[in-house]
């Protein structure tokens, strides 16, 4: 039996608009989480195929293939992955507390590259439960991903501080990225564990992926799906349609360029050589 990974955010829907229904005579099962969860899954053995965090394909290269052409990138602004903070100005945050989400890793190390390479600051940095008022209650910056942080950007309430209730700045981190490199950023990436690649494409799923989400990518259904999450998430349909059509899904040369150096920036010595793109059996050669 193969495990496949899946997020219910809506960015990812479109991967796996009508996924199950093309596997469904397939041994696979889906396992669901949050980013995080899928990053640990993938690593651990315990799931063969992820949308996974870039900076984890990245750290585990030598056991994970990547699928070429998914992705998760914008080009600029990206709406869910925002620094909510009570500072008017980033760099008034050198040495103060920002809470991190629990729910991803390449935010976080996105988050660290610009504090050091665009900031010029060191702020102190919490892992914390992704809840917004309880971190900015205790914080001077939190970081939230996904769904909540499009919801918490669409709102932009007034929320409990220490000199009363204020509406907090937000700061997108996918349009601080292109203002620093003029890049898009990738986010997020298919992998698939190394040791089970060969199986996951004899037994259909790569092909199923592809053509799901290609199915999931056209107008009407992008429509249908923002319909769907605006109700779930409590947003204008229009919030949710113009999010997942400017969000990027292809891992275009473009994108591989903005990837290749936010990895460069984000961890040591890093080789981009050891990425293996899945081309059949030959890329585990």
């Amino acid at each position: 039996m193969l495990t496949i990974g899946l997020i219910d955010y809506l960015n990812t829907m479109p991967f796996h608009y009508d996924l199950a229904e093309r596997l469904q005579d397939a041994a696979v099962r889906f396992e669901r989480g949050v980013p995080s969860q899928m990053n640990r899954g993938v690593v651990r053995g315990e799931i063969d195929l992820a949308p996974i965090s870039a900076i984890e394909a990245a750290r585990h290269a030598d056991d994970l293939v990547i699928l070429p052409g998914l992705s998760i990138a914008s080009l600029g602004a990206v709406r869910t992955v925002l620094l909510f903070s009570w500072a008017a100005d980033i760099r008034d945050l050198d040495g103060q507390p920002i809470a991190l989400t629990d729910h991803s890793a390449t935010s976080i190390a996105l988050l660290e590259v610009l504090c050091r390479e665009r900031y010029h600051i060191q702020p102190r940095f919490e892992m914390t439960r992704q809840h917004l008022p309880s971190m900015l209650a205790e914080h001077q910056g939190a970081l939230i991903i996904g769904d909540d942080a499009l919801v918490e950007g669409t709102a932009h309430r007034a929320l409990s501080h220490a000199t009363g209730w204020n509406l907090p700045y937000i700061y997108d981190l996918g349009d601080e990225w292109l203002k620093m490199t003029g890049l898009p950023f990738t986010f997020a990436v298919w992998a698939a564990r190394r040791d089970r690649a060969t199986e996951l494409e004899a037994a259909g799923v790569f092909e199923a992926l592809y053509a799901s989400t290609e199915a999931g990518l056209t107008e009407t259904a992008r429509d249908q799906l923002a319909a769907t999450y605006a109700a779930r998430l409590g947003l204008p349909a229009g919030v949710c349609r113009r999010y997942l059509r400017d969000l990027r899904y292809h891992l275009t040369e473009e994108d591989r360029a903005g990837l290749k150096l936010y990895l460069e920036l984000a961890l040591e010595d890093f080789d981009w050589s050891r990425l293996a793109f899945w081309q059949g059996e030959a890329a585990l050669a």
